[in-house]
């Protein structure tokens, strides 16, 4: 066999090679894909308060909350394109100090209180991803605080204040977020504030604000319905 057959039967096997193996790459890749399309993202999370309807407004103003995680599970279409999410899980520790004052009267309140939801294999809350914001469409199953407030002041148990001293603090509402808004990167995001409470005593409108960074992300098997 001469010299140029040699060379062209190599050619032929290097390309043939080359194939074959961009073959296998595209399949490890699709696998890949397939296997990263439901991701669980972790963030830490710093909250706001904004306070509404004190008596004479008295108290009314935004507060340091705390910090707490959220983690939420995105769903992606074949291609990769997260569409739809899901809030997995969410807590929040809560270190309130609210002093206010009226003519000779005088209130100091300091909560301290864990905000947490329901354990639920689908999820507490669903949503889509547009245009760079999950979009939750349904109310946040479970959402509940719990802690003890005390109130110190010569108002306190009066005019929608909590009565003097430590007293317990368990509240459930209905909740539906605002939209999260991601950055570029997809590493951060912020949440405007979404009204999370209202009570008689004390006085007062709840509104929280977030904003979170990605500290992990897993991906995940594509959960069974829940029995």
């Amino acid at each position: 066999m001469s010299t140029s057959s040699n060379g062209r039967r190599a050619a032929v096997l290097v390309v043939v090679a080359s194939v074959v193996a961009l073959g296998a790459s595209s399949a490890r890749v699709a696998d890949a894909a397939e296997a990263c399309a439901v991701s669980d993202v972790d963030y830490t999370t710093v909250g706001n308060l904004l306070i509404k309807d004190t008596q004479f407004g008295a108290a009314d103003g935004v507060y340091p909350l705390g910090t707490g995680r959220v983690r939420v599970r995105f769903e992606s279409r074949p291609n990769g394109e997260p569409v739809e999410a899901r809030l997995m899980d969410y807590e929040l520790d809560n270190h309130l100090s609210v002093a206010a004052s009226f003519a000779f009267w005088w209130t100091k309140v300091e909560t301290h209180s864990r905000t947490a939801v329901a354990d639920a294999c689908q999820g507490v809350s669903q949503g889509e991803l547009t245009h760079g914001d999950v979009v939750w469409s349904t109310p946040v199953t479970g959402y509940r605080s719990d802690g003890t407030i005390d109130c110190e002041g010569n108002v306190c148990g009066k005019f929608g204040a909590p009565p003097p001293g430590a007293s317990p603090l368990h509240e459930v509402d209905t909740v539906v977020f605002r939209p999260f808004h991601f950055s570029p990167d997809g590493k951060t995001f912020t949440m405007a504030y979404t009204k999370v409470s209202h009570s008689d005593s004390p006085k007062q409108t709840n509104y929280v604000s977030l904003s979170g960074r990605e500290t992990r992300r897993a991906c995940v098997q594509r959960s069974p319905a829940c029995g």
